[in-house]
């Protein structure tokens, strides 16, 4: 009996490391419904478990289309362009049988636009008001603002794909490649300047020069390549996550030390909650 029940605990302490480590590789937008971002609206939908990804791509896509559905009130959604600005897929889900793949698909929408279609549907109110922008108070906004610390870009959109130092502009940049976003820092890590890709650009105004300028002002041979730092935040990365394992550890081994050994499988469980704990108290780079 007792060995069924720490065989039980192990693969419950492996469940949850794997779906753990899964949640950290999706983006930040697959944990929102829907969320505010410029003059945009964006709409999650998520397709769990499908047989192939070709499928769960459309699944995820009328799924988040009934998210605009039910934002607007409206039993038909047209009238304006609805892009898919990203789709990220799990290949290998834990919680899903063999073989099947979960998909987030990701649509956009002006806010002009929506706020026209809901005003269609509902002649009568007033022009004063505005359920969409009603609405968008609520829900979260994502917009990122000029002058924002790197904590603050940091604990809104999580890890960055790569980083990119700028030596001769005293820039620093973050990728955001699962969401088009680019994020720019200052040598004090304030945030100076944004650009979000997809079918509709949008970026903030660059307090800077043009380029052309810059290239005028800057004497030849003056310039300095720029560092990619992506490998060297992914080793920063490794090397937290293995001091946070060996804490945890460490933590949990000296509370069971007067354990009898028949209960020790509990500390496994013991290490992963700590584990998770210290995770929550990182800090960029």
């Amino acid at each position: 009996m007792v060995p069924r029940i720490v065989t039980a605990l192990l693969s419950l302490s492996l469940l949850t490391t794997s779906m753990v480590e899964a949640a950290e590789n999706r983006p930040f937008w697959t944990e929102q419904a829907l969320f505010h971002f410029g003059d945009d609206v964006f709409f999650t939908g998520r397709s769990s478990c499908a047989p192939n990804a070709e499928e769960g791509r459309q699944r995820a896509y009328v799924a988040a289309v009934q998210e605009v559905k039910n934002f607007t009130r409206a039993q038909e959604v047209g009238g304006f362009p609805l892009d898919t600005q990203m789709v990220f897929e799990d290949p290998h889900p834990p919680d899903c049988a063999s073989g099947s793949v979960t998909v987030w698909r990701l649509l956009r929408a002006p806010r002009a636009s929506l706020e026209s279609l809901t005003k269609h549907i509902t002649p009568g109110r007033q022009t004063d008001i505005s359920p969409i922008l009603a609405q968008i108070t609520a829900i979260r906004n994502l917009t990122p603002r000029v002058g924002m610390l790197r904590d603050e870009v940091w604990n809104r959109y999580g890890l960055p794909r790569s980083i990119w130092a700028h030596p001769d502009r005293g820039e620093l940049t973050w990728e955001y490649s699962q969401f088009g976003l680019t994020i720019v820092f200052n040598q004090d890590d304030v945030l100076t300047h944004w650009r979000l890709n997809g079918p509709h650009p949008r970026s903030s105004d660059h307090p800077s020069l043009t380029p052309q300028q810059d290239k005028q002002d800057k004497p030849a041979g003056k310039e300095l390549p720029a560092i990619d730092l992506t490998a060297r935040l992914q080793q920063l990365e490794e090397q937290q996550d293995f001091d946070r394992r060996r804490q945890a550890q460490r933590y949990c081994t000296l509370r069971f030390a007067e354990v009898p050994e028949s209960l020790r499988a509990k500390q496994n469980s013991c290490e992963q909650r700590e584990y998770e704990r210290l995770k929550e108290q990182r800090h960029p780079f």
